[in-house]
């Protein structure tokens, strides 16, 4: 079974002027943020806005992707919807696609019970042979995954890690304690620093769209036990991830995207950029920090 990498970027979908998917720039988009850092990418999840895509398009950005990056690199595909179904159809989807692997949110929405939290992402993890990560974001979906629901699932074979954004940095404690295999990817930046010191395997970054290259240096810093630099790294990237999310996201890594001169369309309703008073702070703050090099494709 692959282990996907330990640093991911949740990546933006980028679209033609017409507000159709551009699959050619997805592709070299994709390779900029592996060359800038990143062991590959989540596809089609929140920052992708996997809600206003179809299975199609979806689909197509799965194989389309892959097929770039090849077997070196990562390519996680958001998955998850709040319908058990309709999810488990994605992830076969995802498999025929050749994803590496499959991330899948708790179902939003509905409010379910831990035990359908619990049967849902069974259905999904049974559905298909690739790798499933949970997504813990209950800021999003109305819902906290409880420790024990997470441990259960750690329990099941094909689901090998969870997407931590619930900012609880205890009950993530208790699950390393309860599950020492099981991998955690911090889903918050500002959490990046303190779960990788606890024994996280990685992140699913929304800034490492622009800051990958410090990302990971914050990474190896923490593996070879160099706390102090890593700390200095955190400090200045919790500006930064406070900055891409002025505005929400996906909306803000958008735009600060388009500023730097990647050219990947506007969002799709309801989904809006800033407004130019935020966007000027956004920038105005981006400035001060070392970015990754931003080559312009189009």
């Amino acid at each position: 079974m692959t282990t996907p990498g330990r640093l991911l970027t949740a990546m933006v979908t980028p679209y033609t002027a017409d507000g159709t998917v551009d699959y050619a720039h997805a592709r070299r988009l994709a390779a900029q943020l592996v060359g800038a850092g990143n062991d590959g990418v989540v596809v089609t999840g929140t920052t992708g806005e996997a809600p206003l895509l179809t299975d199609d398009e979806k689909a197509r950005l799965w194989e389309e992707v892959k097929e770039e990056l090849g077997p070196g690199a990562t390519v996680v595909a958001g998955a998850g919807t709040n319908d058990t179904r309709h999810s488990v159809h994605l992830a076969k989807l995802a498999e025929r696609a050749g994803a590496d692997a499959v991330l899948a949110v708790a179902p939003y929405y509905l409010k379910p019970p831990q035990e359908g939290i619990y049967r849902h992402f069974k259905a999904i993890a049974e559905a298909t042979a690739v790798p499933v990560i949970i997504y813990n974001v209950p800021g999003r979906v109305g819902t906290n995954v409880s420790v024990e629901t997470i441990l259960r699932c750690a329990e099941t074979p094909n689901i090998i890690g969870n997407k931590e954004a619930n900012g609880d940095l205890a009950s993530t404690a208790a699950v390393m304690e309860g599950a020492p295999n099981f991998r955690i990817w911090s889903g918050n930046d500002n959490d990046n620093f303190h779960l990788y010191c606890m024994g996280a395997w990685g992140a699913i970054s929304v800034t490492a769209h622009v800051v990958a290259g410090q990302q990971r240096e914050m990474l190896d810093h923490i593996l070879a036990g160099r706390l102090a630099e890593a700390a200095a790294i955190h400090r200045k990237l919790c500006r930064v991830t406070d900055a891409c999310f002025l505005n929400g996201s996906p909306s803000t890594i958008r735009y600060v995207l388009r500023q730097l001169g990647r050219e990947i369309g506007e969002p799709r309703l309801p989904v809006v950029e800033p407004d130019a008073a935020i966007g000027a702070k956004v920038m105005a703050e981006l400035r001060k920090h070392r970015l990754d090099p931003m080559p312009v494709m189009g």
